[in-house]
């Protein structure tokens, strides 16, 4: 055999070996742990063996599987809508009174969205309104009439403002979810103004009630830069236990613990901290996941809050005049008086964005800051493209207006999915995965022989493959996605009933053994490949356009065709070259 196919052998091998290895938190989680304790990561993380992957790496069950919670969430964008309204009015009679363009007062209509300016004298209205048009582009003019000017918000304005209202929403809920340990939630959008939550395994629904419906607080906090040592000290003095991971890592002078357990990094530094002091985490995303964490660092903030997000008018991400990606915010009247005053205090120090306990970001303070309007830049660190640049700055700002929520958010619907149902479901999808792989193992080794078996083997690991797949990118099975797991199956099948269907053609024209089987899979090449792009495509468009189960089988499917394109074209060659080729075979059982 030519170096080429024992690479390749090599290959297989490794791949069978890391799928196996990396089915090994989905095995404990479905086989091992019990039911009631299958959603629960720490215990499954103290199950596993040392040498098994993290147990986030594991297949999921959807709530059709297992059963939980299932809730639909309102989000009252019209509410929203008339309380921007009414602070907008304050905001312009405040602007034009401070210009000294006139007096005016500022009426609102909730119910047409509509506000009314009224000059004291109505002389200066041309002045008025050319200057708030200008500055408050948000609003066009609906009539005038004298020192009277009703402007309403402009239509473009109104969709996005509606759109970001719900995705604001989305971002609070899932951080809190994501608090509540649940790894498998799905949060997505419904319609125009509504949340669709599953919460497979969880069998409380009050509790999720209360959890997912209590309005996130936004603080701006003040770091204690007055000692940027002290974790570093509390380090060195109070070693931690070697299980909790806790490491002290240091970025611009300032010592920070890290650790990929939030929960035993706060216990270890708990009555370790100077006092007035809280000690305040901050998440390391994962670069490719972003919801996930991969490690926390720790921050020492002032117990005292001195600025909340009910003080917060907007917050929007730009991009400078530099080309670089930048969040500017804007408070009320009174949070204006506030955050000067706190600034002017503060100048030099570095001041925490916190939502929910999380620090978001901490930027540092570098002058006085009035006028109630501030703009925080945003860090570039190495490696990182424009794209995720201004993404962050854009998330920054989601963050921002979600502290104080503009929309109300009320429970449209709430349901337990029963766990009696998924566990019925489960028995006869795997009943009908497994009856359809064993008579199609059966029809390849009877009517393809040698060949057959060949790709029996082949298929196998490409169900391993899909499996291990699904763990990897911690996708969560529903039942069509075990329709799209039996559907690959048969895809792969017919990928190897084409090869055999080309070798035979090829040796009914008296070609040799070695011949028929190279040129056998040559030709077939480009029609499996073909077939397989095609569905992908289709698999694709399934993925980014459908929600819950069509999109649970759409991943399936996708992971399943490239599985199969894998242990087609390349397992099955390997092995009929071995033996063909390696053996010097005059034939071929097929």
């Amino acid at each position: 055999m030519d170096r080429g196919w024992w690479w390749k052998f090599g290959m297989i091998v490794a791949v069978t070996l890391g799928t196996i290895w990396f089915l090994v938190p989905t095995y404990y989680s479905l086989v091992v742990l019990d039911r009631n304790e299958r959603n629960n990561i720490a215990v499954l993380e103290q199950r596993l063996p040392a040498w098994a992957p993290p147990a986030k790496y594991r297949l999921n069950l959807g709530l059709d599987l297992q059963g939980g919670i299932h809730m639909v969430m309102r989000v009252d964008t019209k509410t929203a809508l008339q309380k921007r309204t009414e602070r907008r009015g304050t905001q312009i009679a405040t602007y034009v009174n401070d210009k000294k363009l006139g007096e005016v007062t500022a009426d609102t209509d909730p119910e047409r969205l509509q506000l009314v300016l009224t000059a004291k004298d109505p002389a200066t209205m041309d002045a008025i309104q050319k200057e708030v048009l200008a500055t408050f582009t948000d609003f066009t003019v609906e009539s005038r009439n004298g020192g009277t000017l009703v402007l309403k918000p402009d239509e473009g304005q109104v969709n996005r403002f509606r759109d970001e209202a719900v995705d604001q929403a989305m971002l609070v809920i899932r951080r809190r979810i994501d608090k509540w340990g649940v790894a498998e939630v799905d949060v997505r959008k419904l319609g125009t103004d509504s949340i669709q939550i599953s919460l497979p395994g969880r069998s409380n629904p009050e509790q999720a009630k209360e959890l997912v419906g209590t309005t996130a607080q936004l603080e701006f906090r003040m770091v204690d830069d007055t000692n940027p040592q002290v974790f570093a000290q509390m380090y060195q003095q109070h070693p931690p236990p070697a299980e909790s991971n806790i490491t002290l890592v240091d970025e611009e002078g300032f010592p920070q613990l890290s650790s990929p357990n939030r929960e035993a990094l706060l216990a270890y530094a708990k009555d370790k901290t100077p006092e007035g002091r809280d000690v305040v985490t901050e998440c390391v995303a994962n670069p490719v996941k972003k919801n996930d964490c991969i490690a926390y660092r720790s921050y020492l903030l002032d117990k005292n809050v001195p600025l909340t997000g009910e003080s917060l008018a907007g917050a929007d991400a730009s991009v400078s005049q530099m080309n670089e990606p930048e969040v500017n915010i804007a408070f009320d009247p009174a949070g204006s008086r506030e955050f000067e005053k706190l600034t002017e205090a503060a100048v030099g120090r570095r001041m925490a964005i916190v939502l929910d306990d999380n620090v978001h970001t901490a930027p540092r303070i570098n002058e006085k800051i009035g006028g109630g309007r501030a703009r925080i830049t945003m860090g570039r660190a190495s490696g990182r493209s424009f794209e995720e640049w201004l993404g962050e700055a854009q998330t920054l700002a989601l963050v921002l207006k979600a502290g104080a929520l503009p929309a109300p958010v009320t429970v449209g619907e709430i349901r337990q999915v029963g766990a009696t149902l998924g566990d019925e479901l489960i028995k006869k999808g795997s009943l009908a995965a497994l009856v359809g792989l064993a008579l199609v193992v059966v029809f390849m080794a009877v009517y393809y022989r040698k060949s057959g078996l060949i790709a029996d083997v082949a298929l196998l690991l490409n169900g391993l493959l899909i499996l291990a797949g699904l763990a990897f990118f911690n996708a969560t099975l529903t039942l069509p996605g075990i329709a799209g797991f039996v559907l690959t199956l048969g895809i792969a099948v017919d990928a190897n009933v084409l090869i055999n269907e080309r070798i035979r053609e090829e040796l009914s024209h008296g070609k040799s053994a070695r011949a028929a089987v190279d040129q056998g899979y040559d030709r077939a090449f480009w029609t499996i490949f073909d077939a397989h792009v095609t569905t992908l495509i289709a698999g694709f468009i399934l993925f980014f356009t459908g929600t819950g189960p069509v999109r649970g089988f759409a991943t399936t499917l996708i992971v399943g065709l490239l599985a199969s394109l894998f242990t087609s074209i390349v397992v099955t060659r390997v092995i009929t070259t071995y033996f063909v080729h390696g053996r010097n075979a005059q034939s071929v059982s097929v």
